[in-house]
């Protein structure tokens, strides 16, 4: 009995892999909008940055599996209301935790869900509101790896979007923490690069 284990996880032992990613995203990010009685509340996009970090839990040779965490320092979007500064700001910050594969032969593309919490903080009318809205996101990165023996640097493109967005009616939001979520960030777009070792 000791044998056959000891010779299952010898067979096993390929597809265990030790390994990690540590990578940064700097990119294009795109919130939601929503209108009351004409009157659009739209946050400008916003140049932002995030860190992620990844530990691959099965390798299968030219592809691998990955569990990753990730964390989006806060950054301030100007909400324009009917295309106008008005002073209105939102304050967004986010973290992560997601699931992906990636193929890594020749050019490295990654598809991976996350489950996303976004911050979100705003003043509306001189009172001060703030929210969390988890939901999962989907995102895609295609770019290249550099072959090495330790350290495998690696830049793409990774495009991010999010699965589920908060509409808000005709009559507006009900709460300011659900305007907060009716301006929410629903795309991502920019440069991801790294190194995994």
């Amino acid at each position: 009995m000791k044998k056959a284990g000891f010779v299952f996880a010898l067979a096993t032992l390929p597809l265990m892999a030790q390994s990690w990613e540590v990578g940064a995203f700097i990119g294009q990010q795109s919130y939601d909008k929503f209108t009351v009685t004409g009157i659009e509340f739209k946050p400008d996009s916003k140049v932002m940055g995030a860190l992620r970090v990844g530990y691959n839990f099965v390798d299968l040779g030219p592809g691998l599996f990955q569990l990753n965490a990730g964390i989006q320092p806060k950054a301030t979007s100007t909400v324009k209301v009917s295309g106008m500064d008005i002073g209105v700001k939102l304050d967004h910050q986010a973290t992560q935790v997601g699931l992906a594969f990636i193929f890594k032969a020749g050019a490295s593309v990654g598809v991976g869900v996350d489950y996303r919490w976004d911050k979100l903080e705003g003043t509306f009318q001189g009172v001060a509101a703030s929210t969390t809205y988890g939901r999962p996101w989907a995102r895609v990165n295609v770019g290249f790896a550099l072959p090495s023996p330790v350290v495998k640097p690696f830049l793409g493109l990774e495009v991010a979007t999010a699965l589920s967005t908060k509409s808000i009616g005709s009559l507006g939001p009900s709460t300011d923490e659900e305007a907060l979520k009716g301006m929410a960030p629903k795309l991502q777009i920019g440069l991801y690069g790294g190194v995994r070792f």
